[in-house]
């Protein structure tokens, strides 16, 4: 890493810490988190994941989907950006389909991720009938037994937040 971005991230992260953070800076460091080599970078992702983990504006959820969304979902930084969903405390109830999919296609470090926030949706929407059918169309063959524990535990927990309450 070369002197001007260090001085960059110090900038950014010294704005994370103010809490004068904005959106622009959210894009700008998920930008640059997505572009790092997750096996030569760790110390450096692990800087930003913690700062982003601490980002509890609104605004935040959508920049981060976006990268989410992004990126492979074997790539180590997916699981720990969807740490940061779970961290922030930020409401992701319009973004279930994108952990039911993070939870299928995932490895199952993005799995386990990927279950700890499906779990905490608690409102029923209209998403979760999707979500459901989504879930149950996968082929379980394919999973190591642990993964296919996640993706059940994640349907069942759908189903019943699905069947308690009327929209």
């Amino acid at each position: 890493m070369n002197d001007t971005t260090i001085s960059a991230i110090d900038a950014l992260i010294a704005s994370f810490e103010k809490n004068t953070y904005t959106e622009k800076h959210v894009i700008s460091l998920l930008h640059y988190l997505v572009e790092l080599d997750a096996k030569e970078e760790k110390q450096t992702i692990d800087a930003i994941i913690k700062v982003l983990g601490f980002c509890t504006k609104d605004f935040v959820r959508a920049p981060i989907m976006n990268a989410l969304t992004s990126i492979d979902a074997s790539n180590p930084i997916k699981a720990s950006l969807l740490a940061v969903c779970w961290e922030s405390g930020l409401d992701y109830n319009n973004y279930l389909n994108a952990f039911v999919e993070a939870l299928i296609k995932g490895n199952e470090a993005v799995a386990i991720e990927a279950y700890t926030m499906i779990l905490e949706f608690t409102e029923k929407t209209e998403k979760i009938k999707e979500a459901i059918e989504n879930i149950n169309s996968t082929d379980q063959k394919n999973y190591s037994p642990a993964h296919r524990i996640l993706i059940n535990d994640s349907l069942q927990h759908l189903i019943n937040l699905y069947n308690s309450n009327p929209l």
